[in-house]
């Protein structure tokens, strides 16, 4: 058993909150993890980044494109749209560089369709 933080009354040691007084028991460590956990991580926004940088970089190639060069560039590009998005709606971490991926994503993707129809 253990004491409120607020009320000084004996309550459980796994109580998250005061059965008297209602005060919240969590240490205030755990509150700063709980609130870097939702920041997320980076992985999202540098993926979407890496593939829709390889997407520009393969349309900027002068060699002769065939219909595997181009949907395989448009999957890229898919996938750092996918990503980019993902990132934008889920988490704080990279928000810029997810902005960036759909951006250049999206050139890309507009990029392959004019290819593909020439």
């Amino acid at each position: 058993m253990t004491f409120c933080r607020y009320c000084g009354k004996e309550i459980h040691h796994s109580a998250p909150t005061c059965p008297q007084c209602g005060g919240v028991q969590i240490p205030d460590a755990a509150v700063a993890v709980a609130k870097r956990a939702n920041e997320g991580t980076l992985w999202l926004p540098v993926a979407g980044l890496v593939l829709s940088i390889l997407t520009l970089l393969a349309l900027l190639d002068d060699s002769e494109t065939d219909v595997d060069t181009i949907v395989g560039m448009a999957m890229f590009s898919v996938l750092g749209l996918v990503f980019g998005v993902v990132s934008i709606r889920t988490q704080e971490a990279g928000k810029r560089m997810a902005i960036a991926a759909v951006v250049m994503s999206s050139i890309g993707l507009l990029a392959l369709v004019g290819l593909a129809q020439s």
